[in-house]
């Protein structure tokens, strides 16, 4: 996968519309409020579970950070208009954690097993259909609400 993106299949879409449709004037509102908030906290948290961790004594490797990328806030939640991105919080030229640089290339001058680890991808590909869910039901709730009001 070169590019990690959320997809939706056709029968989803058209569900999408409809509740879109019933929805008018805070539809969008209320997705980007789903996937910027619990959209974003499903992909970040399954990232964190596929992230690999290093076995490696830190002592023998100069200048290596004191803790693991998986045990700290290493990933930002990035929103966009009807989307959110999760990266790396890093810079590009920081040495704390740079093997999250280019995270699904596996790149690293002390790593064993060589090749793509994916994990970002394994982690879209895992929770696409549950966060498309979540944003079906999240705009039925809200459809709800609107009709009791």
């Amino acid at each position: 996968m070169a590019y990690n993106e959320l997809t939706i299949d056709f029968s989803q879409i058209k569900k999408f519309q409809e509740r879109w449709n019933a929805l008018p004037k805070k539809s969008e509102y209320e997705a980007n409020n789903y996937l910027w908030n619990e959209g974003g906290n499903i992909f970040e948290k399954q990232i964190y579970k596929f992230m690999p961790r290093s076995n490696k004594d830190k002592s023998k490797v100069e200048k290596a950070p004191k803790v693991h990328a998986k045990d700290v806030e290493s990933l930002n939640k990035i929103p966009y208009n009807l989307g959110i991105k999760v990266q790396t919080n890093l810079k590009p030229s920081s040495k704390d954690f740079g093997y999250l640089i280019f995270p699904d290339e596996g790149r690293g001058k002390h790593q064993k097993r060589k090749g793509e680890q994916a994990f970002f991808g394994r982690a879209l590909e895992t929770k696409t259909d549950e966060v498309a869910d979540g944003l079906l039901n999240h705009l039925s709730n809200k459809i709800e609400e609107e009709l009791q009001l």
